[in-house]
């Protein structure tokens, strides 16, 4: 990693097309997340009835959240799958409305179905966690949709990434399994515009892992896609030395703002409200 004394590699955010609309390019998209979920591993099932989900919704579209990232089935470790019809009951209600009211929904799932009927009710991105491994038909879906596709690294499933996974070079193993799919994908017609990528922090990565990812964004600049980072409330945070104890939001925050300064187009967040405080005074400084 870099020392206080030394600059910091960056690169730039890039524009991103989803669904007919142009997203970010200037700055730092915030996608804030609503789980609609009895089990995510931070939200603990605050949000799992309809009312409840779209109450946070609006209250994170109306702290700043550029897109909604709506999921109906836990990725924490160790978690089980959820059938596709109680997936699709969780969260299609909650997309079209989300969708009715103007806010840029995004689909978090691994199911075909489940991506092909939220993008019916309005939603312009899917965000798979297995970057379309998982269902080899979700492959077929964004092009019709002219939808924007997240593309996740993850080793294994959410029930086994983190039994004692290894890599010889987190950075490089990662970039070149996501410059595989977006060949995949581009030679299936989606340009790469549309196309973000995702390191998949703590989807199969050890703790030390997880910190290079998030110093070496360059690497994956070059792919030539948004660049997308989840990190917010996540447990590698408390496995850092001195912060045990942490409930996780100030360091969450920071290293938003770490990944803004490299480069970072968009960031998947919890806490909309204090991250746009904290990158609005960046934006500040900079505009000096």
């Amino acid at each position: 990693m870099n020392s206080w004394g030394q600059p910091l590699p960056t690169c730039k955010p890039r524009p991103w097309r989803a669904g007919g609309r142009l997203l970010g390019g200037d700055r730092p998209l915030l996608m804030g997340i609503v789980n609609v979920t009895p089990d995510s591993f931070f939200d603990g099932g605050r949000y799992a009835t309809f009312d409840a989900a779209l109450a946070h919704a609006d209250k994170l579209h109306a702290e700043g959240a550029d897109i909604l990232d709506v999921g109906g089935e836990s990725t924490r470790p160790s978690a089980q799958p959820v059938p596709q019809e109680e997936e699709l009951r969780r969260v299609i209600p909650l997309v079209r409305e989300l969708a009715k009211r103007g806010a840029a929904v995004s689909i978090d799932t691994v199911k075909s179905s489940v991506a092909r009927a939220a993008l019916d009710a309005g939603a312009v991105i899917v965000n798979d966690i297995s970057a379309m491994t998982f269902d080899p038909m979700m492959l077929e879906v964004p092009q019709a949709f002219g939808a924007g596709v997240v593309l996740n690294h993850i080793r294994g499933k959410p029930q086994d990434m983190q039994k004692n996974p290894v890599y010889a070079d987190a950075v490089g193993e990662v970039r070149a399994f996501l410059l595989e799919r977006i060949q995949t994908l581009a030679a299936l017609g989606l340009s790469k515009d549309h196309i973000a990528v995702d390191p998949g922090i703590g989807f199969g990565k050890r703790v030390e892992d997880n910190y290079r990812l998030i110093a070496s964004l360059e690497a994956f600049d070059s792919l030539g896609c948004p660049i997308l980072l989840g990190m917010s409330r996540k447990s590698f945070i408390g496995k850092t030395p001195g912060l045990e104890n942490s409930d996780r939001l100030i360091p969450s925050v920071a290293l938003a703002v770490f990944a803004a300064l490299k480069g970072a187009s968009i960031l998947r967040v919890h806490d909309v409200k204090e991250t746009r405080e904290a990158l609005r005074i960046i934006e500040a400084v900079r505009g000096l």
